[in-house]
């Protein structure tokens, strides 16, 4: 009976949403806050069900994206769209925190405000780009390029939030033992999955049976699922993983669309349920959830411009294009739902976060799927407005390093020397950033429990802590070093080249370029080195002064004494890391015409 009033109203509301043109995920979500008071006194023992379904909802949703996904897809995509979905996943994680603890949210609900705020809506974004005149256009393929890394990024993300959430707090050594656990489950499902997997469907998919083949496939699923929750992780991250595996088989196309009628169906009994959480007496508490909602809402959209905007125009798109990827991804909706779902799951007594998350997320969710259809049509109108009221001198600097970075990349295309210098330099440094993480992750997850460790030095936990330190840093400064000699000769080379045979020397000159490039890298490259040192220093301070300081003196004579050895170990190191960089994808870049395949599908997918 509960299951048929909420079955019966989401259909009524789904059909006046579909005749207006509306998401349907803010139907769902209505349906759910108007049956949810309802349903909450009259069959109160039904919601531990609603729950067990909207826990399957969340499953067979990332499933369905696993399936759609592949890595072939995500190498199709560009290195460049690649580079920029992760900057400004990146940014907006931080603006996601900060905004988090200026509200007086906890640590672990800044870091959860982050992960949500961090990944746009697909399903909304992409209906509004198909009504405001499709998909094949350059703003539009780089806008579902942004999406696709999201979609995939957001997976991770589900499964970072579960971790956290199990160990109930955010400090470096749990994340680096989680970051650590994730990398292992995931390259092993997928290694051990590809090789007998994909066979067993294609046996299955030979019987032409589609009720077998359905059961096989959910089978599949929900056991993954199971094993991903065993081991600490959210059910999701391993139905997707599931989902990558079975995407190599040959009947996937049967798979895809024996699967999309059960997705549909638990997936909006998923967004129902959302909605029923909604507290309705929340809307009259303009402290605790009206300015909330509004705060984050405008953070949001502005946060999210930005970062787009920024992330996409110093990959190259042109200044029109960053506009325009900025204005068209400004809405978040079912990959921030689940994600609040993992962390306060419905019907849990004792979240570990406090439950007004939904109903706040509920409503920004609305309103900016409400905002961006008209973001998306008024892109040109705001773009005129802007350039008119846009400096003289900004305007020049944007079309001139726009210039830059377009010629960097043409002639990186087409010059095999300067195609091979680029890529081994990024090889490189890649290699040695994996070396400082490894070593950073390693030292993190020792430093806590360093009094465990002090037997080894005679009880001397100080001790103990300047020998780690001598050692970490040891390796870290000549990779350090390795990735700023690197980065500097790929900033020579592509300055140079990019400014060959254009007009750019004569009104500002190749020295000028490279100096500010080198000035901008130098910045970054002192603050990343001041936030990998300080925690170490910091560590040692705080168990002794003296030891602090004679550790850094010790440091500093033995890198000097040792320089070529340590130089020896790190090219080793690199070496190693090396064979597993990003050269053979940076050497498949493609451009955004490459994504018209991924856009064929999605016109085909009218959800």
């Amino acid at each position: 009976m509960c299951m048929a009033l909420v079955i019966a109203v989401a259909a009524v509301i789904i059909i006046l949403f579909h005749r207006f043109r509306q998401p349907l995920i803010l139907g769902y979500l209505l349906a759910g806050i108007i049956v949810g008071p309802l349903v909450k006194e009259l069959f109160e023992t039904a919601m531990d069900s609603i729950g067990l379904l909207a826990r399957l909802g969340i499953i067979l949703l990332t499933f369905s994206i696993g399936l759609e996904f592949n890595l072939k897809k995500l190498r199709s995509i560009g290195i460049t769209v690649i580079t920029a979905a992760a900057v400004e996943i990146a940014l907006m994680i931080v603006f996601g925190f900060q905004l988090g603890t200026a509200l007086g949210w906890t640590p672990l609900e800044s870091t959860l405000l982050g992960a949500i705020l961090s990944v746009a809506s697909t399903m909304i974004i992409v209906r509004s780009l198909r009504e405001s005149g499709g998909l094949d256009n350059e703003k539009a393929r780089l806008i579902v390029g942004l999406l696709i890394v999201e979609d995939f990024a957001a997976v991770l993300i589900l499964a970072a939030v579960s971790g956290l959430i199990s160990t109930g707090g955010v400090s470096p050594e749990q994340l680096g033992m989680l970051v650590l656990k994730m990398g292992v489950f995931i390259a092993a499902a997928i290694v051990f999955g590809l090789a007998v997997v994909p066979k067993l469907v294609d046996y299955v998919g030979r019987q032409r049976s589609g009720e077998l083949l359905i059961v096989t496939v959910l089978g599949l699923c929900f056991s993954m699922a199971y094993f991903s929750n065993v081991i600490g992780f959210s059910e999701a991250i391993g139905a997707f993983v599931m989902g990558v595996v079975i995407s190599e088989s040959k009947y996937i196309g049967d798979v895809m669309r024996k699967v999309e009628p059960v997705r549909d169906l638990f997936g909006a009994i998923f967004f129902i349920t959302i909605g029923m959480l909604v507290d309705l007496a929340l809307f009259s508490n303009v402290e605790m959830f009206i300015i909330p909602v509004v705060v984050i809402t405008l953070v949001f959209v502005l946060a999210k411009m930005f970062s787009c905007t920024l992330s996409t125009f110093m990959m190259g798109f042109g200044a029109t294009n960053a506009v325009g990827a900025g204005l068209g991804m400004i809405a978040i909706g079912e990959f921030s739902l689940m994600i609040a779902a993992v962390a306060a799951p419905p019907g849990a007594e004792n979240p570990a976060v406090n439950p007004n998350i939904y109903p706040i997320i509920v409503m920004v969710t609305t309103l900016t799927a409400l905002i961006v259809p008209y973001s998306v049509k008024s892109t040109n109108r705001i773009i005129r407005v802007l350039e008119k009221a846009a400096p003289r001198s900004l305007l020049h600097s944007a079309s001139y390093m726009n210039l830059v970075i377009t010629n960097m990349r043409r002639r990186s295309r087409s010059s095999r020397r300067i195609s091979d210098e680029m890529r081994n330099n990024l090889s490189t440094i890649f290699a040695n950033i994996i070396i400082v993480i490894s070593i950073l992750v390693a030292v993190l997850i020792v430093v806590p429990d360093a009094s465990d460790y002090a037997y080894l030095v005679g009880g001397n936990s100080g001790l103990f802590l300047l020998l780690l330190a001598t050692g970490a840093l040891l390796l870290i400064v000549p990779a350090m070093k390795s990735i700023w000699t690197r980065t500097i000769r790929l900033v020579e080379v592509s300055t140079s080249e990019a400014m060959l045979g254009t007009r750019s020397a004569e009104y500002m000159g190749y020295n000028a370029t490279s100096r500010a490039l080198k000035l901008s890298i130098l910045s970054i490259y002192v603050l990343i080195g001041f936030v990998i040192v300080s925690p170490m220093v910091g560590s040692m301070v705080q168990e002794n002064l003296f030891f602090a300081i004679v550790a850094l003196a010790i440091i500093a004579v033995i890198i000097l004494a040792l320089w070529s050895s340590i130089q020896t170990i790190n090219s080793k190191l690199s070496e190693v890391f090396e064979h597993r960089g990003p050269a053979a994808l940076a050497g498949n870049s493609r451009d955004l015409e490459e994504i018209e395949e991924i856009i064929a599908m999605l016109e085909r997918d009218k959800g």
